[in-house]
């Protein structure tokens, strides 16, 4: 009998390569279901046994989630298919431990431990912008969410904001003529007070972090952007394609990054 709809299973073999895992231990793992980040995120489960420990298998794992005891971006989350991906927050409350996900040197997505205040915010790279109505432009981010930005009366804007998972959120930003919000640039976004906070523009002498290539996790100041090229002062000058480039900051990056 022929396969209907999309495969429940996953093969570790098959398992995308930024999955920090073992390969050879079992034949099947557990598959993502549709979310935020797509392909490029781990399952929660992930974090909860093989990452931090928590949990000796996912029986274990879904009664640690099911207790509500892991918040993703400020949100519980309950199911362990959940995907969680590059600058999502990863926040253990009854043991107070904050981690925010990022690219190591091997291409894999790890656990940076953060502090309290650093897990109220998250940078969120813009993709695409387009004016849904008059005054009123929708972006759309890396991990897959969209943004809405109305201007007022007062020439000030006033954002909604409508994500993969329907969650809703409304603050005031700078007026337009001051933020332009161009792809590729990133947004500060606070989901403890549902604000956008800061915004940094995709250009020279900004901070940024390579998030994929051959010289992934590398962070500096851009020099140059010619093209679909862009040269990074790291420990040495390296380039890298601008699909790969994520602005953290201007002079100094914003988050906190391994090694600092």
């Amino acid at each position: 009998m022929a396969q209907k709809g999309p495969r429940k299973g996953l093969k570790r073999s098959k398992a995308p390569k930024l999955w920090k895992i073992a390969r050879k231990e079992k034949k099947w793992t557990i598959n993502p279901v549709c979310g935020p980040h797509n392909k490029e995120a781990i399952p929660l489960g992930f974090i909860i046994r093989d990452y931090l420990g928590y949990a000796h298998n996912i029986r274990e794992v879904k009664q640690i989630i099911n207790e509500r005891k892991v918040l993703i971006n400020g949100t519980v989350r309950t199911d362990y298919r959940f995907p969680v991906g590059i600058m999502d927050v990863v926040e253990i409350p009854s043991t107070q431990q904050y981690f925010r996900v990022l690219p190591n040197k091997k291409e894999q997505l790890t656990l940076h431990p953060i502090s309290a205040e650093e897990a109220q915010i998250r940078p969120l790279k813009i993709l695409g912008k387009q004016l849904v109505d008059p005054g009123t432009y929708q972006f759309q981010f890396h991990d897959g969410t969209t943004l809405q930005v109305s201007s007022t009366e007062s020439g000030k804007r006033k954002k909604k904001e409508s994500t993969t998972q329907s969650e809703k959120g409304s603050s005031v930003l700078q007026s337009q003529a001051q933020v332009r919000f161009t792809p590729l640039s990133t947004v500060l976004y606070n989901f403890t007070s549902h604000t956008i906070v800061n915004y940094f523009p995709f250009e020279k002498n900004t901070y940024a972090m390579i998030t994929g290539g051959r010289n992934v996790s590398k962070a500096g100041k851009i020099t140059s952007i010619k093209n679909d090229m862009v040269e990074i002062e790291a420990e040495e000058k390296v380039r890298t394609l601008k699909e790969n480039v994520f602005v953290i900051g201007v002079e100094e990056s914003i988050i906190s990054l391994p090694g600092d």
